[in-house]
C-alpha cells in the first residue's frame, strides 16, 4: 500500500500527570510517556508519533481521565495541517467487557481498559511490552500505580468486578507535607529504599509510602484471589499483573507474584483498534 494511502494507529492515555502513547512497528510496541506540565507537551507527543509511524493518516485512540488535557490535545492534533487526523475518544461502550458495579458510567476508563488488555493478553497468550504472559484461568487483580492505585478483580469469566482505590506514591507524599507543619514533601526520584527502621525523616516517609502502598497491594489481592475459590492455584504465578507509573518502584516490594506490564492502558487500545 502506497505510504500516503496507509492509516496508523496510535493509542492515547492522557492520565493526571503524563501521557502515554504506544504505536505497534511490526510485532513490537514503541511507547514514551510525556510529563503535561511542559508547555510543549502537546507538540512533543505529535512529533514522536510522526517519527515513529512514518504515514500522514493517523488514527488516534485517546483514553483520558483528564478531560481538559485531553481536549488541548485534540485541538492540537486538528490544527496539524501536515497531518491527515481521525481522532476517536473511547468511552465504556467501545470495549467489549462486561462491567459489574453500580454505576458502569462512572468507571474511569483507564480501569476498564487495563483490565481489557490484561484480559486479552491472558486468553490469547500474547506477549507484553515485557515478554511476559498472564494467565487469568482463574481471575485476574489488575493494578494500576499513578495519581492513584487502583486494584481490580476480573473474574474467571473476563467480567469487570470493581476493586478498590488509594492514593499514590506522590499524592501521599503531597498530602504529608499539605496535612502537617514539619513534614516535607520528599521527591520520588527512582532511589532504592533505605533501611528500615529509618534514621531521617525522609528515608522515613519514603519507606512508609512505599512499603504501606506495596501492602495494601498484597492485602486486596490476597482478598481477592480468596473470595474466589476457584482462582487458587499455587502453582500459577500470573495471576496478578501490575502497571502504571510507579509499578517499576512497588514491584520490588510486593509479596505477591506478578508481572509487570506498562502501560497497559495503551495496549489495551492497541487491542481495540486491531479489533
Amino acid at each position: 500500500m502506497n505510504p500516503e494511502q496507509r492509516v496508523c494507529t496510535v493509542a492515547v492515555d492522557v492520565g493526571n500527570t503524563a501521557v502515554k502513547l504506544a504505536v505497534r512497528n511490526g510485532n513490537n510496541i514503541a511507547d514514551r510517556s510525556i510529563p503535561i506540565c511542559t508547555k510543549s507537551w502537546h507538540s512533543d507527543a505529535i512529533d514522536w508519533v510522526s517519527d515513529q509511524l512514518g504515514c500522514s493518516n493517523i488514527r488516534w485512540l485517546v483514553s483520558s481521565v483528564h478531560r481538559s488535557a485531553a481536549e488541548s490535545l485534540i485541538r492540537a492534533i486538528e490544527d496539524r495541517p501536515s497531518q491527515s487526523a481521525i481522532v476517536k475518544v473511547i468511552r465504556h461502550q467501545d470495549v467489549p467487557m462486561q462491567v459489574c458495579v453500580d454505576d458502569p458510567a462512572s468507571l474511569g476508563i483507564d480501569r476498564l481498559l487495563s483490565a481489557f488488555a490484561a484480559v486479552q493478553l491472558s486468553a490469547f497468550a500474547a506477549v507484553s511490552m515485557e515478554s511476559s504472559t498472564i494467565d487469568g484461568s482463574g481471575g485476574l487483580v489488575v493494578i494500576d500505580a499513578g495519581s492513584a492505585i487502583t486494584v481490580d478483580w476480573v473474574d474467571g469469566n473476563g467480567s469487570f468486578r470493581g476493586g478498590a482505590i488509594l492514593p499514590g506514591l506522590r499524592l501521599q507524599a503531597k498530602s504529608l507535607a499539605t496535612g502537617t507543619d514539619a513534614l516535607p514533601e520528599i521527591d520520588w526520584n527512582g532511589e532504592s529504599l533505605a533501611s528500615l527502621p529509618a534514621t531521617n525523616t525522609r528515608d522515613a516517609i519514603f519507606g512508609g509510602i512505599l512499603l504501606g502502598a506495596a501492602g495494601a497491594i498484597d492485602t486486596l489481592a490476597q482478598h481477592y484471589l480468596r473470595h474466589d475459590s476457584a482462582s487458587i492455584d499455587p502453582a500459577r504465578k500470573s495471576q496478578v499483573v501490575i502497571t502504571g507509573g510507579d509499578a517499576a518502584a512497588i514491584s520490588a516490594h510486593l509479596q505477591c507474584s506478578h508481572r509487570h506490564v506498562p502501560h497497559l492502558v495503551c495496549q489495551g487500545l492497541l487491542e481495540l483498534g486491531d479489533g
